[in-house]
């Protein structure tokens, strides 16, 4: 087998099992979507021959490399003999060098094929950002625009069912996008793993037609990459979705509220953030109602004073406008709109 190949051969593997060779750290950073980590210099040890490296001291970084790396090698040997029968294995380093060179080698001189990603992550990254540039020029989007609390998510959740191409990007953020998104404590993925989740999810469509919500560029700490922001936002065929307000209280207070007393903290801390925006007196009157649980009476406040004044709605433009009080049915329509 002893083979070196690109992302796009990888791809056509039956049954590919990539391994990251890098340190814990790099592979929390960024990773090769599905890959499994095991690192043959852990964090402190790349640190250490990094630095001996850095420093001119090439023979000695080496030496140190290898004392790390043979400690690691009766488990690693084990690891791939454990899956070398049932799947293709591919190992990548941060640059294709060493760090999967050496293990590449040694296993194909034991007999136990396995392949090699030429160029590692970066190769792989420049893959990513490449189809990210083409699939955001080249799919027509049909953006959902509205204000917060309409239930543009619950309507790609039935576009979804419906077997419509959806791009959830709140989803795939780990995030909802607003105030008591934050509220989750998710653990956000990377921005470059947020960007390879993007093209992966793109990679699943078939048609020209996505859908998409009108996100801003930024999604809790992450960035929408902004060529596909630009397609969706301006050139998109523009959504607006409308719910009357007592309806979108309803549907923020049954998704986001609980009666714990955690929830009841971590409410009360992100509204304190918002102080600069609403003021602190109304922050103040909030917290009062959050005592006595009075959440519709915050949302409907919010709603007006905050969110429908900060959320800029397009003024005029709209090619459909859709009242959702069917998520359903508005699935439908959309469809019937926009695909037939």
């Amino acid at each position: 087998m002893n083979k070196e190949i690109n992302y796009e051969e990888i791809k056509k593997l039956n049954n590919p099992l990539l391994i990251d060779m890098r340190s814990e750290t790099e592979h929390e950073g960024a990773k090769i979507i599905g890959s499994v980590n095991f690192p043959i210099l852990n964090t402190e040890e790349h640190k250490n021959v990094s630095i001996l490296y850095d420093s001119g001291e090439v023979l000695e970084s080496k030496k140190e490399a290898v004392k790390y790396a043979s400690d690691r090698l009766p488990e690693f040997f084990n690891f791939i003999a454990d899956n070398a029968k049932e799947k293709d294995i591919v190992l990548y380093c941060s640059r294709g060098g060493y760090r999967s060179t050496a293990p590449f080698y040694l296993l194909n001189s034991l007999s136990m094929g396995v392949y090699k990603l030429k160029g590692g992550y970066k190769s792989y990254r420049k893959y990513i950002m490449k189809n990210l540039e083409e699939y955001s020029k080249n799919f027509k989007f049909i953006n959902l625009n509205g204000y917060t609390g309409v239930g543009k998510t619950k309507i790609l959740k039935e576009l979804e069912k419906l077997g419509a191409n959806v791009l959830n990007l709140e989803e795939l953020a780990s995030h909802r996008g607003s105030l008591l998104g934050n509220l989750e404590e998710n653990i956000q993925p990377s921005q470059k793993d947020f960007e390879a989740l993007i093209e992966n999810k793109f990679e699943s469509f078939s048609g020209k037609y996505v859908f998409v919500e009108c996100e801003s560029y930024k999604i809790g700490k992450l960035f929408v990459p902004k060529t596909l922001h630009d397609s969706y936002y301006n050139d998109g065929a523009q959504v607006l979705v409308t719910l009357p307000i007592d309806k979108r209280v309803k549907n923020i207070k049954d998704e986001y509220v609980n009666y714990d007393e955690h929830f009841k903290k971590s409410l009360s801390k992100s509204l304190e953030e918002l102080s600069k925006f609403i003021g602190k007196k109304r922050v103040a009157k909030y917290k009062e109602l959050i005592d006595t649980e009075e959440y519709e009476v915050i949302i409907e406040d919010l709603i007006k004073n905050y969110y429908d004044i900060s959320y800029k709605l397009k003024n005029s433009g709209y090619d459909f406008t859709l009242d959702n009080s069917s998520p359903k049915e508005s699935a439908k329509k959309l469809i019937e709109k926009f695909m037939q």
